[in-house]
C-alpha cells in the first residue's frame, strides 16, 4: 500500500468549449476557445497547486491551461509547464490538426515546443497509435518526480488515457497511480449546468 508521501496524482482536464464544439464541421485547423470556453476554464477550481502542468500543443488546450492557472492565488506563474505532442487529439478531423511549431511558438513564446514536430505531420489516427500514445504518457508521468501533475487534453484522447467515459468541457478528474501504475479515480469536478 502507498504511503501518503509516495502518492502520485494525475489531475486530468479537458479543454473548455472551443469553436468546433459549437460549429460542427469547423473548416480550419486549431480552433480557439469560445468566450464560454474561456469562462468555463476560469471557473475550474483547483484545490491543489500542480508541481507540473503538461498540455497538448493546441490553442484550445493552452488557452484552457492559462485560464485555469490564472485562478490560483499566485497565478501559477512559477509552475513548470511542458507541451507534450502525445496529448494531441485522437481523430483526424481538420479541427484536430494543429499548426506548425513556428506558428504556435510565436503565439506562446514562453512555452517550449521542442518536443513537437516542425510541421503538424503526425501519423493518421488509429486505435493502436492512440493506445500506444496513452501508454507512453502514463509511463512518463509515472517516471517523473512530481507528485501532482495537471494534464490538459482532448476528449477522445483522454478516453484512451483513462479508459473511462468521455470528459465534458472543462471536466476535471483526479486519479492516483497505484503501485502497479494503474489509475484509480479519486474525484470528479463538473461545472454547473449554466456553463
Amino acid at each position: 500500500m502507498s504511503t501518503p508521501q509516495s502518492v502520485k496524482r494525475l489531475h486530468v482536464l479537458r479543454h473548455g468549449q472551443a469553436i468546433h464544439n459549437v460549429q460542427r464541421g469547423w473548416p480550419e485547423r486549431d480552433p480557439p476557445l469560445t468566450e464560454l470556453g474561456l469562462e468555463q476554464a476560469r471557473k475550474v477550481s483547483l484545490t491543489f497547486k500542480p508541481d507540473l502542468v503538461i498540455c497538448s500543443p493546441m490553442t484550445r488546450t493552452i488557452q484552457t491551461m492559462y485560464a485555469v492557472l490564472s485562478t490560483l492565488e499566485d497565478s501559477g506563474t512559477d509552475i513548470p509547464k511542458e507541451i507534450w505532442p502525445n496529448l494531441r487529439e485522437a481523430h483526424d478531423a481538420i479541427c484536430n490538426k494543429g499548426v506548425s511549431r513556428a506558428i504556435i511558438a510565436a503565439a506562446y513564446p514562453t512555452l517550449d515546443f521542442s518536443r513537437c514536430n516542425t510541421e503538424w505531420d503526425y501519423e493518421e489516427h488509429s486505435d493502436e497509435a492512440a493506445t500506444l500514445r496513452a501508454k507512453e504518457v502514463l509511463d512518463e508521468v509515472r517516471r517523473r518526480p512530481e507528485k501532482d501533475v495537471l494534464l490538459v487534453g482532448h476528449r477522445a484522447f483522454l478516453a484512451y488515457l483513462v479508459g473511462d467515459e468521455r470528459f465534458l468541457n472543462c471536466e476535471l478528474r483526479t486519479y492516483e497511480l497505484n503501485d502497479e501504475g494503474k489509475l484509480l479515480l479519486c474525484s470528479r469536478q463538473l461545472l454547473t449546468a449554466d456553463t
